[in-house]
């Protein structure tokens, strides 16, 4: 018994190999392929799995729903084929006109070799939004199990590396959309200096760079749960207490723009070099811990207060910490900052709170 029918197919072939280009809406896709995995996700997904022999590891919710984000909000995107293997259970059909023309009978799901997160994330589009999608589908024919296997290793393997930011960035993490948050934020500080690919003279940091502080900083503890948006928020009034706290060492940024722009070789303090934005990251798991209220939210006067009084730190490059730098560097200089710390007491006073 038929499961279903994909029409407008175009039968195609390189070498000996029989393939098929074929369209299918995203409502319908789930009850037609699966995913060939190890083992069976722990934390749900959207697309049909089958440990049978499976090879793939599965694949990750939150990839799933980040690219259903990218769907929503970028209607125009062309989107690449997911790459699919009949297992015999797709047959072509030609027309009576054209043989290279027709439909594929669908008799039992498919497998998806490449392309699960971007199908569950069609999915999700559709099962939480009732958004229907046409997705593009490259259908190999005829593969054994043991080339299907080397079809997936050759696709996720050899293909051409990209840059770690960009990499960071196309996977779309929650670290890595609120890193970009703060590049593409009119109201952040560090709006216009972030970057996915090659650092350029504008440019303070690479997207990896920041989102693993970021990540670190929201992994544990009272802030671990709250939304993307409030992160971000808190984010953008950390680092304006940081900037208008130390506007002196802030000032190297001038640096960065104009056609007499020297660029980051010329600064004179560490604070908006790597060092100091893991330094004032690293601290900020203390500030931000110590100076937020369980249903309250944060309380900005004690974060302001213990932002300018751990920052009187030397932030020359040569000055105290000359030479140091990267990891190393910055965990001398929290250390430092953490002895300027006042104890904590737990009584943040009446402070102005909001998120």
């Amino acid at each position: 018994m038929s499961i279903g029918e994909i029409g407008g197919v175009v039968k195609k072939q390189v070498g000996t190999q029989v393939y098929y280009l074929a369209t299918v809406l995203s409502d319908k896709i789930k009850g037609i392929t699966f995913v060939p995995v190890i083992d069976p996700s722990k934390k749900g997904t959207y697309v049909s799995e089958d440990t049978t022999d499976g090879y793939q590891r599965p694949g990750t919710k939150s990839r799933m729903s980040a690219f259903r984000k990218y769907l929503k909000t970028n209607v125009n995107s062309y989107i690449p084929p997911v790459l699919i293997s009949s297992r015999e259970g797709w047959r072509f059909e030609p027309n009576k006109e054209e043989q290279h023309y027709g439909s594929l009978i669908l008799d039992a799901p498919a497998a998806i070799v490449d392309g699960q997160h971007r199908i569950g994330g069609y999915i999700a589009l559709f099962e939480e939004d009732n958004d229907v999608r046409p997705i593009d589908l490259v259908v190999l024919a005829g593969l054994t199990r043991e080339e299907e296997m080397r079809e997936f290793i050759t696709v996720n393997s050899t293909q051409r590396g990209v840059p770690k930011a960009l990499t960071e960035f196309l996977e779309d993490q929650e670290a890595a959309r609120l890193a970009w948050s703060l590049n593409v934020d009119p109201e952040s500080p560090f709006f216009g200096r972030i970057t996915r690919t090659t650092m350029a003279k504008e440019n303070l940091f690479a997207l990896h760079s920041v989102a693993g502080e970021i990540e670190r900083l929201f992994k544990h503890g009272k802030l671990a749960d709250l939304d993307e948006d409030k992160k971000l928020d808190i984010l953008i009034k950390y680092w304006e207490a940081v900037r208008e706290e130390r506007p002196e060492e802030w000032s190297d940024i001038n640096k960065l723009d104009g056609e007499d722009a020297t660029g980051r070789k010329d600064f004179d303090y560490k604070l908006l070099e790597l060092t100091g934005f893991i330094a004032w990251s690293r601290i900020a798991y203390e500030i931000l811990g110590r100076s937020y209220l369980e249903g309250i939210g944060m309380a900005w006067d004690n974060v302001t207060n213990l932002v300018r009084v751990c920052g009187e730190v030397d932030w020359r490059k040569e000055g105290q910490y000359v030479g140091r730098t990267g990891l190393a560097g910055a965990a001398v200089i929290v250390s430092d900052m953490q002895r300027l710390l006042p104890a904590d007491t737990g009584a943040l006073g009446a402070e102005e709170t909001g998120v």
